[in-house]
């Protein structure tokens, strides 16, 4: 049935691409390649072919449903939204306070659980998936998840006391190109991604 409502969805996120014009494309960080586009995402890029409804990594390697629609979602934007740095938190977004606990279980707890676990383990994933460091925390890194949508990560480590904790931080103008769902999936995808999983 999950199979079902991720084909559905992604035939939707097609039909939604429909009729984009190439320069909020490119305004989007996306560039042309033949009937298809090349959108960097991470440490990467997927090529998105409007005529096949196929969303490939670089590499040729199909992309998994979650990311395909997170990409067309992203792709779909009609607006321009101004850049904003990464300084909210998802608990701060109006949308999504009821969310919060949820958010923190399925980003946070996780995040801290695999790569946030220690110093060493999210340095080294971070570099991987192209972060770039910055201040906050013990340790802070920025990433590109998409173009247009940075995301900071603010990791403190454990004491005698406590364990790791993290924060997540987007730009407080995210929900101008995700809904709050999309949005929970997105930084899901980021902390996967840390602990090493495929697109």
């Amino acid at each position: 049935m999950r199979q079902d409502n991720y084909e559905a969805a992604t035939r939707l996120a097609f039909e939604a691409l429909r009729g984009q014009s190439d320069e909020q494309m490119l305004w989007l960080g996306a560039e042309p390649c033949g009937d298809a586009w090349r959108l960097p995402v991470l440490d990467d890029w997927f090529e998105v072919d409007m005529l096949s409804h196929r969303v490939t990594t670089s590499a040729g390697r199909e992309v998994s449903a979650v990311w395909s629609i997170l990409a067309l979602h992203y792709m779909a934007v009609r607006s321009r939204p101004e850049r904003c740095v990464p300084d909210t938190t998802f608990a701060d977004l109006p949308a999504s306070r009821a969310y919060a606990g949820v958010y923190h279980k399925r980003v946070i707890d996780r995040l801290c659980g695999t790569a946030g676990r220690d110093a060493e383990t999210l340095r080294a994933a971070a570099k991987a998936l192209a972060g770039r460091g910055t201040e906050g925390g013990d340790l802070a890194f920025d990433f590109d998840e998409f173009p247009r949508v940075p995301l900071r990560l603010v990791w403190h480590a454990p004491d005698e006391e406590f364990p790791p904790s993290a924060t997540l931080l987007l730009p407080r103008n995210i929900e101008s190109f995700f809904c709050t769902e999309d949005i929970v999936v997105l930084s899901e995808r980021l902390v996967s991604h840390l602990g090493g999983r495929c697109f």
